[in-house]
């Protein structure tokens, strides 16, 4: 994982199972305490498909940190 700018409160999440949706991404998380504010969900400009990644805001630095934590762990069998 890349070095985090400082201030910075949003991680990309890739590789995720075509099945997640903006409850399953918040339980993830909340295993580690970290509180997302927005999901942003990547979709194919064209056929609108879940392209299996996206973008999730956190309220603050220190969330966002508890949740790169859980980078390389299984969701959804991915």
């Amino acid at each position: 994982m890349s070095v985090k700018p400082e201030g910075c409160a949003k991680l990309f999440l890739g590789n995720l199972s075509y099945d997640i949706d903006d409850e399953g991404i918040t339980k993830f998380f909340m295993g580690v305490e970290a509180e997302i504010k927005s999901v942003r969900w990547l979709h194919h400009k064209d056929s609108g498909d879940f392209k299996g990644c996206g973008y999730a805001d956190f309220w603050n630095t220190e969330a966002c940190e508890k949740a790169a934590t859980l980078n390389g762990k299984n969701l959804l069998g991915r």
